[in-house]
């Protein structure tokens, strides 16, 4: 198991404008509307009770599928000033080839094969720099990505 016991994800409120994934996923996710300050204060602090339960939280740290030519887009800051104020640990993981079966922009889903990378767990106790463990983390996430690419 990649994600051990129980995680909730976080998921953008526009996912639920998509038939059947909308349904789903309220109940499923915990929502965050991006443009509005409030809810996204909401969902940081529905997402630091549900670590103090002991539950795995699922975080994009791009924050969108990737629409560009680079590797990796830019990370937000949320979901490692989460992990720093919880000193909970990062575990790095990418989708290799998700793209190719639902396109950005799409919700066509096309049939194929995916490949989930994981690494070590990047330990957080006692950090306090957003932007450094942003930045370990994106070369890391970056590197599995170059390494899986081609095999």
């Amino acid at each position: 198991m990649l994600i051990p016991g129980e995680f909730k994800p976080l998921a953008k409120k526009e996912l639920l404008k998509i038939p059947v994934f909308g349904w789903i996923a309220q109940g499923a996710t915990v929502i965050v509307d991006r443009s509005d300050r409030g809810s996204k204060q909401q969902s940081l602090d529905r997402l630091k009770k549900i670590l103090s339960e002991g539950i795995s939280i699922l975080l994009f740290a791009e924050g969108t599928q990737n629409r560009s030519k680079e590797i990796l887009q830019p990370f937000k800051d949320g979901a490692f000033r989460l992990a720093i104020d919880t000193q909970m640990p990062v575990l790095p993981m990418v989708v290799i080839g998700a793209g190719k079966l639902m396109p950005p922009g799409t919700i066509n889903l096309r049939p194929g094969l995916i490949k989930i990378v994981v690494a070590p767990e990047i330990p957080t106790v006692g950090l306090s720099d957003v932007a450094q463990l942003k930045q370990q983390t994106f070369e890391v996430m970056k590197e599995m990505i170059i390494k899986n690419q081609k095999s």
